[in-house]
């Protein structure tokens, strides 16, 4: 099992993977993206990773539907980045973009604009008579906006997409979560009526979002439910990282690319043979050429994928084991965590971390021309999965004991605040000096203005966690600090 040993989890390096280890040309290959990835983005081999995966899910998406019982998801990848400023992130996506139009995709960005600009909107256009002379009649044209189709969209800084305070970033949210639905399903189609027609976007991008780590991250992932549907990688770079890669990168100036290290047509020759492997075999379930495959509408090559789901890849004995094997993996983290709050939102995660599994089983699947999942295939997906979601909930967990011990100092600051203002006496039992509980909870109130139930239920749950000592002189109860 992969969770066998987290700390030998928190160790593992990129090279360790047996995705990028096997003795396969599938694994040559991701080496290569890697390496090619690094030339661009140092330091950064596992968000490498995710690229690739994020180039490959999005060129495959037109083909790939996973069925699961009687729905389905399809492979594209969402990633949302979390990493310091000034380390690699907006370089990283510069190599990811090129590839991708060099795979003749699309690769847009998207800072600020109307919903018109991301789900699009209506025209009227005037008919025109014979005589070229407007008739007072009007067409109606939809403008397609970002999301439509198949494509990707970079949102750079994304943490501007966390402001609540605006109804504005709210909207794009929905729109990004129904974006993010499964291709085929009714979710997935973005729906906005206006005065001259409605708008239909039936949406096949696929999204990369970085950010520098915004202060208030924490409410936004423990409470909405926008970063489950993402796969949510955080990273921090230390002094020492940000020192190494400096030197990297100033020791480089001058130096071309080694010759051996893959361009840029050479990774997308070899994504593009992989797809057309993968939609050869749908060709192939459907009696199909190529010639009549590109005659059909959007609507009908997604039903022609929906429908031939299951011809895409079979299943080995050993497939569902190994699924079961990497759902023990992840509840086993999940345990682990001792926060109730951090606990509960690692489960809401758990979905979303199953079909990633299922997602990058398939893709590594095709990287390695397999026509069968195995339990290899699964293993490897498992791997960097269970890697990310381990050093996610370690993150979470300390972020939550800091804002914990912040919140914590900013209390005792007030009430030993009020602490100065209360009539002390000494007590001869525990020999410290003690106020009495009635004048501090009176005074805490008039402090900090909340009422003195309020004050009271603070104080008794300070005395419960032991920070506050009680004692008692005859009916009279007094109280000291600990700290």
């Amino acid at each position: 099992m992969i969770g066998e040993s987290v700390e030998n989890a928190s160790r593992r390096k990129w090279s360790d993977y047996s995705f990028v280890n096997a003795p396969s040309a599938g694994s040559n290959f991701i080496r290569q993206y890697v390496e090619r990835f690094n030339t661009v983005s140092y330091f950064n081999e596992y968000a490498g990773l995710l690229s690739y995966f994020y180039v490959l899910g999005q060129y495959l998406a037109p083909y790939i539907r996973i069925p699961i019982h009687g729905s389905h998801i399809d492979c594209r990848t969402h990633v949302y980045w979390i990493q310091e400023s000034r380390t690699g992130k907006s370089v990283a996506w510069d190599f990811t973009a090129k590839l991708l139009r060099a795979l003749d995709i699309e690769a847009e960005s998207f800072t600020a604009g109307s919903d018109a600009k991301l789900i699009g909107t209506v025209e009227k256009v005037p008919i025109m008579g014979e005589n070229g002379k407007p008739t007072g009649d009007h067409d109606v044209e939809v403008i397609p906006g970002l999301l439509n189709g198949y494509k990707t969209l970079l949102f750079d800084e994304a943490s501007v997409l966390l402001n609540d305070q605006k109804a504005y970033f709210s909207d794009k949210i929905l729109y990004l979560q129904q974006a993010m639905a499964p291709l085929g399903s009714e979710t997935n189609v973005l729906v906005k009526h206006l005065v001259g027609g409605s708008v239909h976007t039936p949406s096949g991008v696929s999204l990369w979002m970085t950010t520098f780590p915004p202060k208030d991250i924490m409410s936004h992932v423990l409470e909405k439910g926008f970063f489950q549907r993402v796969f949510l990688y955080q990273n921090s770079v230390d002094i020492e990282t940000r020192q190494t890669t400096s030197e990297h990168r100033m020791s480089g100036a001058y130096v071309p690319v080694p010759d051996k290290v893959w361009s840029y047509d050479d990774l997308a020759k070899s994504i593009k043979q992989t797809g057309d492997i993968i939609r050869g075999r749908i060709l192939t379930a459907a009696g199909m050429s190529e010639e009549d495959y590109s005659k059909l509408s959007d609507v009908e090559k997604e039903r022609l994928a929906i429908k031939h789901r299951y011809d895409v890849f079979q299943v080995s004995s050993n497939f569902y084991p190994a699924l079961l094997n990497a759902v023990d993996d992840y509840y086993a983290l999940v345990r682990q965590v001792r926060n109730d709050n951090i606990r509960e939102t690692a489960m809401s995660f758990l979905p979303n971390v199953e079909n990633y599994t299922l997602i990058f089983t398939n893709l590594i699947a095709a990287t390695m021309g397999s026509t069968k999942l195995t339990s290899d295939h699964v293993m490897m997906a498992t791997e960097i999965i269970f890697d990310n979601l381990n050093n996610l909930f370690i993150w979470l967990e300390e972020k939550e004991s800091y804002k914990q011990a912040k919140n914590t100092e900013g209390a005792m600051k007030q009430w030993k605040k009020a602490w100065g203002k209360c009539h002390k006496m000494v007590n001869n039992r525990v020999n410290r000096e003690v106020v009495r509980k009635s004048q501090i909870l009176e005074i805490y109130s008039k402090l900090t203005g909340i009422a003195e139930r309020t004050a009271r239920r603070r104080i008794d749950e300070m005395i419960m966690s032991g920070v506050v000592k009680t004692v008692k002189d005859g009916r009279l109860v007094f109280v000291y600090f600990e700290v």
